[in-house]
């Protein structure tokens, strides 16, 4: 149970249905759900069994006086920063991404910029909407390592009069790379842009105050650092743009716009949404201060640890949370192969899940902390890897 929030690392892991056997330093991928949360899940779809008219008639629709979407909103929405109607569940960022670019009005000409380290799935997105609409993808290029003072600079400067939305990581998934947004939004805005922030990573990570940040679009799955079940994340509208931006399938509540009309879309499985407040009560038992302080301190462990092996972080040390990505010195140029084997030979003989991907020519080999975890996995990883090398080593 959450009461034992004085322990953190190992003597956390039955709390977790995690392989035993396993040295997980991935949470960032997809995250790790709670024993406890789970247990909540299942009881909310039991009751959906149950009576699936009564569930979907009374807790599923949005002008039902008992809707149970809008409390579980409602509290999502003051643990970061906002209110109740600026937050719409959606199924994943990726869902929230496409939204969002179906919301801008874009002609031959218009650019769409993002960040060269951009997630895989949001790249496509973006780049299937410029192929659909004559609009232009612009990359802003940020080469590692990444000097802290440069950041901004770089992004803003992609920027042009032409362009309608940029898309910024908070935290980027294959460099870990925190963003300072609030920085970036505010520039970016000022040449007249559209800002949707991809927070996939940041939420559970960091602190959120969405109000201040300024941006017209926020969204983070729920599913990773904030403990809930999978297939949970939020899209955030500022009241700007929240009247053009509606669910991507037409449904029977669809005339009531953000956020109620993605309350309900069709008939699906809203049970990892109304699970969000048993996350926060997970989260609550430990403490989210206590929570962050544990994985950033374990976190720069690991970078100390991974330093023996003449590993270069990405970044520096302030551009950091609780994940973090490491240059792996290689005698030649890092293919994506290299990170697949990598991450294929460490799980398959070693029982050791990390994240790596090839970036810039690099082989970047990227840990998670988390409470379950303590120094003695990412000791583990570091000793391993000193023994038996990596790909290009």
């Amino acid at each position: 149970m959450a009461s034992e929030a004085h322990i953190f690392g190992r003597a956390l892991r039955p709390l977790w249905h995690l392989d035993p056997s396993g040295t997980f330093l991935n949470h960032g991928s997809f995250g790790a759900c709670p024993r406890e949360v789970l247990a909540a899940q299942t009881a909310i779809r039991e009751e959906m069994e149950r009576q699936p008219d009564q569930f979907f008639r009374r807790k599923g629709r949005p002008v039902s006086p008992e809707n149970a979407v809008r409390p579980a909103a409602q509290a999502l929405a003051q643990f970061v920063g906002t209110r109740n109607e600026r937050i719409a569940f959606v199924a994943n960022a990726t869902e929230a991404v496409t939204t969002v670019l179906r919301a801008i009005e874009l002609r031959p000409g218009d650019e769409i910029l993002m960040l060269d380290c951009v997630y895989n799935a949001v790249r496509l997105a973006i780049e299937d909407t410029c192929k659909r609409t004559g609009a232009k993808p612009v990359v802003a290029h940020l080469p590692i390592p990444l000097d802290a003072n440069d950041v901004v600079g770089r992004v803003v400067d992609a920027a042009s009069a032409r362009t309608k939305l940029a898309i910024v990581d908070h935290i980027a998934s294959r460099t870990a790379i925190v963003f300072p947004t609030a920085e970036i939004t505010a520039a970016l805005k000022a040449k007249g842009a559209r800002v949707l922030i991809d927070g996939a990573h940041a939420l559970g990570q960091l602190p959120l105050d969405l109000e201040a940040l300024g941006a017209d679009w926020y969204t983070a799955n729920a599913h990773k650092w904030l403990y809930a079940p999978k297939g949970c994340a939020f899209l955030y509208a500022s009241p700007d743009v929240a009247p053009r931006t509606v669910p991507l399938a037409v449904s029977h509540w669809h005339e009531l716009g953000f956020p109620l009309a993605f309350d309900y879309v069709g008939t699906r499985d809203i049970s990892a949404f109304l699970s969000v407040p048993a996350a926060l009560r997970f989260i609550d038992g430990f403490g989210i201060d206590a929570i962050r302080a544990h994985m950033l301190d374990l976190a720069r462990f690991g970078g100390r640890a991974m330093a023996e092996l003449g590993a270069q972080p990405v970044a520096p040390d302030a551009l950091f949370a609780a994940m973090r990505a490491y240059i792996l010195p290689q005698t030649r140029v890092a293919v994506q192969a290299d990170a697949d084997a990598l991450m294929h030979d460490l799980w398959a003989n070693h029982r050791i899940q990390i994240a790596a991907a090839e970036f810039q020519g690099k082989l970047l080999c990227r840990l998670s902390a988390q409470i379950y975890t303590e120094r003695a996995d990412f000791a583990r990883l570091v000793e391993t890897l000193q023994q038996h090398g990596w790909p290009g080593r």
